[in-house]
């Protein structure tokens, strides 16, 4: 436990003093994030501390709707290498009527749980991670604040790697939003995979008012990773702010395929905002089937 407190102490020190955003004209500005953590698993007594990624997001907005974003990201195995990926890059026309298009390498509309660790409520995804990724194709979508549609063409869901329109795949998405506190939305993913058509449906709802913040989600899936691979994944969540800066996370989630053991997992993580773009967090997740119990701390700085 020291060895964990002296993890997190240094997770802390090696966090930036809060800056504001960067603007470098009246139509591009900076964004970005460092992230920091360190872990134990109990299972593998493994000890990490690591700076795990950095980003930097160029924003562009043209006017007459057209906008454009960049993404240059660096993860902690890349960053071993000295490497820097361009994590997506892509252009939008957002017309005055709600309809939208939008080309190049942009993420996947699927999942409750965003990419970023800047969007989670604790450190770790779930146990049911089985969105697309981001992907190479073109969308369009259209929403007028209560009901929206989205649809895109892509040459992968899974795979940003891939270029080739050969097996081609593709995502549609019906969203709701009836009050101001609730949001529901209902996915479906399919990718030709040669042999195969993997396919996915992901729902998941969110009922967010004052400190409280509940999300539900659920995932089955088609011919996942092999022909006849059948199963189902969700996600249970509940967030309370107990005050301006201080907040705490309850997250049960799990999968279950034919072809994999089944994981089921829960987390408890607290979290304390330093300033508004410094924020550290804590976290304990525990596998229930393999009996394995994972602690972290994370310090994010954002910009």
């Amino acid at each position: 436990m020291k060895k964990l407190l002296l993890l997190f102490a240094l997770t802390a020190l090696l966090a930036t003093p809060s800056v504001a955003q960067i603007k470098i004209t009246d139509n591009l500005t900076v964004t970005g994030f460092f992230d920091m953590s360190s872990t134990y698993d109990t299972g593998s007594k493994d000890n990490t501390l690591s700076f795990d990624q950095f980003e930097v997001d160029f924003l562009y907005n043209y006017g007459h709707g057209i906008t454009a974003q960049a993404d240059i990201n660096s993860v902690s195995d890349s960053l071993s290498r000295g490497s820097i990926d361009l994590e997506q890059a892509f252009v939008t026309y957002k017309a005055p009527n709600g309809f939208s298009i939008t080309g190049g390498k942009f993420l996947s509309c699927s999942g409750w749980e965003t990419a970023e660790p800047t969007g989670l409520y604790q450190y770790s995804y779930s146990a049911t991670l089985v969105y697309g990724g981001y992907q190479n194709g073109a969308a369009a979508g259209f929403g007028n604040g209560k009901i929206g549609f989205f649809g895109s063409v892509v040459s992968s869901v899974w795979d940003g790697s891939d270029t080739s329109f050969d097996d081609l795949g593709f995502e549609t998405q019906i969203s709701l939003t009836p009050s101001e506190a609730i949001t529901a939305k209902v996915a479906y993913l399919w990718e030709d995979r040669g042999v195969f058509n993997q396919s996915l449906i992901n729902a998941w709802a969110m009922y967010a008012t004052g400190p409280v913040i509940l999300a539900a989600e659920y995932n089955y899936l088609t011919n996942w990773g092999a022909q006849g691979n059948k199963g189902y994944g969700y996600i249970l969540m509940g967030n309370l702010a107990v005050s301006d800066k201080a907040a705490a996370t309850v997250r049960y989630s799990g999968i279950d395929t034919d072809n994999e053991a089944k994981f089921t997992e829960i987390t408890f993580s607290p979290s304390y905002s330093i300033t508004d773009n410094w924020g550290v967090l804590a976290e304990l997740r525990r596998n229930i089937d393999e009996k394995v119990t994972q602690l972290a701390f994370e310090s994010i700085f954002s910009f």
